[in-house]
């Protein structure tokens, strides 16, 4: 999969994608039947590690619906701009998108295909963790 960031009308979205494929992990396109088994084989592998599945499009062209994400616990004090994070949205669901900036209430966030940055920050008390390895199942022809 290409890691190319698509025309963007606002320059805050161009620099969210520059830096978050500059930053987090592109995925490895692989078999559809393959990408949960390397994703928990990475995982066993670093017991630090958990599993997860993207959902939606906010991140495109970095990561796609259904690609399956390696998530680690990283300390805040390495947390650098352009870092895919997960963590607990307003709306009380997981929310995977890019560091942006640090401020005095936390990190602000954006996904790389959105055009505004999200109203929730990210602290220690709603932070789950960083992308560390993607895997994405390639797309069928036909």
């Amino acid at each position: 999969m290409e890691s190319g960031c698509a025309t963007q009308t606002s320059w805050s979205v161009a620099a969210v994608c520059s830096a978050a494929t500059a930053v987090s992990p592109v995925p490895e396109s692989v078999p559809p039947r393959e990408a949960w088994r390397l994703a928990e084989d990475y995982a066993r592998d670093h017991p630090k590690c958990e599993v997860l599945v993207g959902s939606g499009d906010s991140m495109l062209p970095l990561y796609r619906d259904r690609t399956v994400l390696v998530v680690e616990r990283v300390a805040m004090a390495e947390w650098r701009m352009g870092m895919t994070v997960i963590f607990v949205g307003e709306s009380g669901w997981p929310v995977a998108h890019t560091l942006l900036d640090k401020t005095p209430r936390g990190w602000r966030t954006m996904g790389v295909g959105n055009r505004a940055p999200d109203r929730t920050t990210v602290r220690s008390d709603n932070y789950i963790g960083t992308v560390v390895k993607a895997f994405a199942p390639a797309l069928r022809d036909g």
